[in-house]
């Protein structure tokens, strides 16, 4: 049993780094999304170059005219937007430094090619107190690593408690848990200085979507259910969130994860309410909340397996219906208390009846 135990901590030291640096060892662009202002033909033949070039790693496509390229790296919807006419480079540094660095050296290139100066207008840059523009990753990790091991407790201390009973639980430490991460995010250390019900409404999203998933899983798992827990939202999930290395400088699989792991969802709802105004939230609030729905289904299926669904009974709880139903058996008898109101006549048989329990025991 010891030696089976310990595979766990075994899988631990291989999977932390195995996933993590396979996500954020060597960052370039898979894919990135930018644009190249212009309509005319030339500006036409200029994306097809720069697409060419860049093979894999660049989608190019072409904008009308700046103001909607702006709107466009605003809404996330593109790193970058390249005008050949004057060289500007529209980017979005808050969205993450690392693409717009990979975007800010192809399009360099480009300039030099196009015979322009190569100038930067970064329309949104992370707040100063966030030099690297990842501060609200210590907020999503908070949040969904407090929810996994909130479910994980209950699951090993809670036994007796009712279903309901844990997700009053959950949903009330959930409001705590945003209290206190942004709370020390924005009010201790004051990186940032708005979106704060917001940004604080997606941390108790977090933590609730978490904690029900974990829960879930421990019903039908188990103990086994911690490493499943672990894997999704801390040896997968950090990695996939997007925020430490932007997606589309990852390798194809984060990518996919990305799109799919609920910390992928956190991650983006967090940069886009802290950063951009919100714009783009839909897909991710549905995402997440698919998570939330798989995490109550996994409950759903976990009460098939008690004869009182949505109740965890317990041993001890089981013990006393046995000794309710079984009042002859020597089980620590309870007394009622209609029992002082018997008549002198029923007292020898209750002592006939304890003196055989006590000579049958």
């Amino acid at each position: 049993m010891i030696l089976v135990a310990m595979l766990f901590p075994v899988f631990m030291a291989f999977a932390y780094p195995a996933s993590y640096v396979s996500a954020m060892h060597q960052p370039v662009p898979h894919h990135m999304e930018v644009e190249v202002i212009g309509t005319s033909d030339s500006t036409q033949q200029l994306a097809c170059q720069v697409a060419a070039q860049g093979g894999d790693a660049l989608d190019v496509s072409t904008v009308a005219d700046a103001p909607t390229a702006r709107e466009d790296v605003m809404d996330r919807e593109t790193r970058a937007a390249f005008d050949p006419s004057d060289g500007k480079l529209y980017v979005a540094t808050a969205g993450g430094r690392q693409a717009k660095a990979a975007a800010q050296s192809v399009f360099q290139q480009v300039a030099q090619q196009v015979g322009v100066p190569l100038a930067v207008q970064d329309l949104k840059k992370p707040a100063p107190k966030d030099t690297l523009g990842i501060a609200y990753m210590y907020v999503m990790t908070a949040c969904v690593t407090a929810g996994y091991v909130t479910s994980t407790m209950l699951g090993n201390l809670g036994k007796g408690m009712r279903l309901r009973s844990r997700l009053g639980l959950i949903g009330m430490l959930s409001v705590v848990a945003a209290v206190l991460t942004v709370g020390v995010t924005w009010g201790f250390y004051g990186v940032y200085d708005a979106h704060l019900v917001t940004a604080g409404l997606v941390a108790m999203a977090a933590y609730f979507t978490a904690a029900v998933f974990q829960l879930g899983v421990g019903g039908l798992l188990g103990q086994a259910a911690t490493i499943v827990g672990i894997t999704v939202f801390v040896i997968l999930g950090i990695p996939a969130s997007g925020i430490a290395t932007s997606p589309d400088m990852m390798p194809g699989f984060f990518q996919v994860t990305h799109r799919m792991m609920p910390t992928g969802a956190i991650g983006e709802l967090l940069q886009r309410v802290i950063y951009f105004d919100g714009h783009g939230v839909g897909p991710w609030i549905l995402l997440l909340a698919t998570w939330l729905m798989l995490g109550a289904g996994l409950l759903w299926l976990g009460s098939l397996r008690s004869p009182h669904p949505g109740e965890d009974r317990g041993v001890i709880a089981d013990q006393v219906d046995h000794a309710r139903k079984h009042p002859d058996e020597p089980l620590l008898t309870a007394y009622d208390s209609h029992d002082s109101d018997d008549d002198d006549a029923a007292r020898p048989a209750r002592g006939r009846h304890r003196a055989q329990e006590v000579k049958h025991a």
